[in-house]
């Protein structure tokens, strides 16, 4: 089934959306960090552009979305280790969520992590996983302030490799 990101979007919108300029890093070097440590020996989080978030949670602001088409809410949400897929939600416009609300693993692979400790291929897995909703195409909020949040907090659990996953 094909996926329809401009489905919310008015049509002159969506039509100019398609030929956006994008910012070509082809020739930029990739950043990159050597990990402190050996992957068997690291606590790992993942984080999701997949827009989940807890029940008990504010959700991601999709009527600000739906009134304003070229903006995407620039916040972040945590997903504790463990959490049931009864307490999950969803709230993403470009992407089709069904499959998550099935089962969130297949935007935020925690079970898959399980398995990785249990086979003794990583050191541990954090406590708390962060989301955000991957729709932004103006960067400058989500990478002057919640980028560095995001990673501010990733340091406070400790946690020595993120793993990325997209919605």
């Amino acid at each position: 089934m094909a996926v329809n990101s401009f489905k919310f979007m008015p049509r002159t919108v969506a039509e100019s959306m398609k030929v956006w300029p994008y910012v070509d890093t082809g020739g930029e070097e990739i950043p990159w960090t050597r990990p402190a440590k050996p992957v068997k020996e690291s606590k790992v989080a993942l984080v999701s552009s997949g827009g989940l978030y807890r029940k008990d949670d504010r959700p991601f602001d999709l009527d600000r979305e739906r009134e304003e088409p070229l903006w995407g809410d620039p916040s972040f949400r945590e997903i504790p280790r463990g959490i049931s897929q009864q307490d999950i939600r969803v709230a993403h416009l470009h992407y089709e969520n069904s499959h998550a609300l099935e089962d969130y693993n297949c935007v935020l692979p925690l079970a898959a992590l399980e398995d990785m400790l249990i086979d003794g291929r990583i050191g541990g897995i954090s406590e708390y996983h962060l989301t955000f909703m991957g729709y932004q195409p103006r960067l400058g909020t989500f990478v002057r302030e919640t980028a560095p949040r995001m990673a501010e907090r990733l340091k406070d659990m400790d946690v020595d490799l993120v793993l990325l996953s997209s919605g």
